[in-house]
């Protein structure tokens, strides 16, 4: 048996102090261009390049740049980084806006603020954001103020993407995708989020997986092997957000206990960008539905509200991915084994070392746990009583021996 083991403690209650980043940069609080995203992602990165890189992950099909920004201590070696990722983006849909408002926020806030809040710093230096306030800018550019409709919703080829991604089930599945989705999953493979958030309007809930399982109907329950965790990750968002946890502030015939549903128990989708997320990309991904209006009329207003509405939800939410158990899946030798999978005991979904230095992270609620890590050509090592707390992170390295180096008495590695 060959395992570390030992516990990070990262407490979950912070208080951030409030400031609205528009009372630095008005044009936060407008219906801004998709060409601010990426002027204003240049300023900061210019302005805090020890904490702040910018790139375009393509452009669209009308030449429109799709920006993201990543935030995180000593930034130019971020993939280096033994420090969990969070992939939050907006405008899936062109005629939703509010997660544009919030992400460009959320960018400038975790950049000015940085020095000078100390709570802040501490969770730049310890997570790395990736936003992108903008997946869909051709449609956004389609747009118009309309509360319910449609102009604008999709991208410039007709697609909805949030019907636009590979399923894991054996119906729906796609083989042509927009340009814009390509983009987007070849992007979130490449930075191993482990938590992960898709804002949209047109309602105010936290959605999670299942959005659709096959012989199910809409408004039946679609239970995912980690259905725990993202009820729990749902609760943290709801009932940290100025409202969207009590029922008599939400849209007009909503009724959603705790400002939550299950995905495919609302209404049936296949292709949905989080359950490819949670399958594919190990990314424990939700739904956010940010206000009833899709595209208010008066962006003051909104961009106002949606900062101060979401600002401790946000914050509450990202600390999570810190709760977790993480480590290195290693040989003997040091080589990281990429592709390895590490199991939980009682939880069928597994997650996989996709980082090229060996690490992992798996997401859990406090509890004890059996974990194993497993690749072919190894012997599996087990670790029993694996205990995860709130607001702590655990560690646990495994060192993996190899079939070939071992001929005789060999067998599981137990703990």
């Amino acid at each position: 048996m060959i395992v570390t083991l030992f516990a990070i403690c990262l407490p979950l209650s912070h208080s951030y102090t409030f400031v609205d980043p528009a009372s630095l940069e008005p044009q936060l609080n407008t219906y801004f261009g998709n060409e601010f995203i990426g002027s204003s992602f240049s300023y900061l990165q210019y302005h805090y390049p020890d904490i702040v890189r910018m790139k375009s992950i393509g452009g669209t099909p009308y030449g429109n740049e799709i920006f993201t920004v990543t935030i995180t201590k000593n930034v130019s070696h971020w993939e280096d980084h033994n420090r969990p990722s969070v992939k939050y983006v907006g405008n899936m849909h062109g005629n939703e806006i509010r997660g544009r408002g919030l992400l460009m926020k959320l960018a400038y806030y975790l950049a000015t603020q940085y020095n000078a809040d100390s709570e802040v710093q501490r969770l730049v230096d310890s997570t790395i954001f990736h936003l992108i306030p903008s997946i869909n800018p051709d449609g956004f550019n389609n747009a118009v103020p309309s509360c319910s409709g449609v102009t604008g919703r999709y991208t410039s080829d007709g697609t909805d993407m949030n019907r636009d991604f590979p399923n894991h089930w054996t119906i729906g599945t796609k083989m042509k995708f927009a340009t814009e989705t390509l983009l987007l999953m070849e992007h979130a493979k490449t930075i191993t989020p482990v938590l992960g958030i898709s804002f949209h309007d047109g309602a105010l809930v936290t959605n999670y997986p299942w959005d659709g399982q096959p012989g199910l109907y809409t408004g039946q329950y679609a239970k995912s092997p980690d259905d725990d965790l993202f009820i729990s990750l749902a609760k943290t968002y709801s009932y940290n957000h100025a409202a969207m946890y009590d029922v008599s502030q939400q849209c007009n015939g909503d009724s959603f206990a705790d400002g939550i549903t299950n995905g495919n128990k609302w209404y049936k989708v296949f292709n949905g960008m989080q359950d490819w997320n949670y399958v594919d990309n190990d990314c424990f991904e939700v739904t956010i539905e940010l206000g009833c209006c899709k595209y208010p009329s008066d962006a003051q207003t909104t961009f106002s509200s949606v900062w101060s509405d979401n600002f401790n939800s946000v914050f509450a939410f990202t600390a999570l991915a810190h709760q977790t158990v993480r480590g290195t899946v290693m040989t003997l030798d040091g080589t990281p084994l990429l592709g390895a999978t590490i199991s939980v005991e009682g939880i069928e979904k597994g997650v996989h070392v996709r980082h090229e230095n060996g690490y992992y992270w798996r997401p859990l609620r406090s509890g004890v746990y059996t974990i194993t890590a497993t690749k072919t050509g190894y012997f599996p090592l087990i670790r029993r009583n694996v205990a995860v707390t709130a607001g702590e992170t655990t560690v646990v390295n495994f060192i993996l021996i190899s079939r070939n180096q071992v001929t005789t008495g060999a067998g599981c590695q137990c703990a």
